[in-house]
């Protein structure tokens, strides 16, 4: 049985990446910060899935992860919003913003790619966002932070090509959950419209696109982005 970390598993996107490594019949250590325990193990009670709460935010000790072992797929979901002017961010939010995105994903690499290297096809997913690759006004923090993703995958991808992992990102488009149910129905709208498919992008099209990439078949692709964005290319 495979052994996949969710970093960030607790999310809408998280959550569906979880349900589709075990329907492949991964066993899974899924990562969240706030989220309700007592939901999460609910939900997955009797499935393979143990749970580690940390905050990806603080510069804990990642070595505190040590205790997972020796796993086969590398998943970094995690990620948190930000929107506002460039002038108005303070240093702390930014530091948030850089430790989440780029720093915990860093050192998290670190931690596990020798163990990666025994899997016969280890994987890392990091999922992006099209506003790494785009960028985005008034979220200018957010957008350079998933670039710098972006950059991480495609140089990690190199580094490792003669390994057994292989490094990919996925950029998913506008993708339908919690942030865009708090959007008014005009915005919505809006947003659609601009949007070739004319439809937000399901959480599970993001899962679905990550059990591709955990396939042996898959292993020609490497320092790839996959974009999942319904055609909206801006």
């Amino acid at each position: 049985m495979a052994r996949t970390l969710i970093l960030g598993g607790s999310g809408d996107i998280g959550l569906s990446i979880v349900d589709e490594c075990l329907s492949l019949g991964n066993e899974v250590i899924l990562h969240y910060n706030k989220s309700d325990l007592t939901l999460l193990k609910q939900r997955y009670e009797g499935q393979p899935v143990s749970f580690l709460q940390f905050d990806l935010t603080k510069r804990h000790d990642i070595n505190s992860l040590d205790s997972v072992g020796n796993i086969d797929h590398l998943i970094y979901v995690a990620g948190q919003s930000s929107f506002g002017a460039i002038q108005d961010f303070s240093d702390k939010e930014i530091d948030a913003q850089y430790n989440i995105n780029v720093f915990s994903l860093i050192k998290v690499v670190q931690l596990f790619v020798d163990r990666l290297r025994k899997s016969e096809h280890g994987r890392i997913i990091v999922v992006s966002s099209i506003w790494g690759e785009t960028g985005a006004s008034y979220e200018t923090i957010y957008s350079t932070m998933k670039a710098a993703q972006i950059g991480f995958v495609k140089s990690l991808a190199k580094e490792l090509a003669l390994t057994s992992i292989t490094v990919n990102a996925i950029s998913p488009g506008v993708v339908h959950g919690k942030m865009t149910d708090e959007l008014d129905a005009v915005t919505q709208t809006q947003l659609k419209e601009e949007i070739p498919q004319g439809r937000f992008v399901t959480t599970e099209e993001i899962g679905g696109t990550v059990a591709y990439l955990l396939k042996p078949l898959s292993q020609s692709i490497t320092g790839q982005v996959l974009r999942v964005n319904g055609g909206w290319y801006i």
